[in-house]
């Protein structure tokens, strides 16, 4: 496909990150002016992204013998019925971790 900003280079598909948010996103670079191009795919997906990153919640990582603890917020306790001593899975996810409740 050609590049409909230079009318020259050939539109290749990249994956490339948002440094500052740590977000990956994929688009088309051109070879010659090296514009970067996204389809509504793309965009929809990167939009997804920070979506999800805005409803994110701070946590606090504190010691607690010779393992690290997290603070959850209590609207996402509540909203999954997390109470003291309730137990779950921690499993390592592409882009972290995830909780598991059960």
């Amino acid at each position: 496909m050609k590049c409909p900003t230079c009318n020259k280079g050939k539109l290749e598909k990249i994956t490339d990150k948002i440094k500052e948010d740590n977000v990956e996103y994929e688009a088309y670079r051109c070879s010659s002016c090296k514009e970067e191009i996204m389809d509504m795919k793309q965009l929809g997906s990167l939009a997804k992204r920070y979506r999800d990153l805005r409803q994110a919640k701070a946590v606090t990582f504190a010691k607690w013998g010779n393992s690290i603890a997290v603070r959850i917020p209590n609207e996402i306790a509540k909203e999954y019925s997390i109470k003291s001593g309730k137990q779950g899975l921690i499993t390592k996810d592409k882009n972290g971790i995830k909780i598991i409740t059960s």
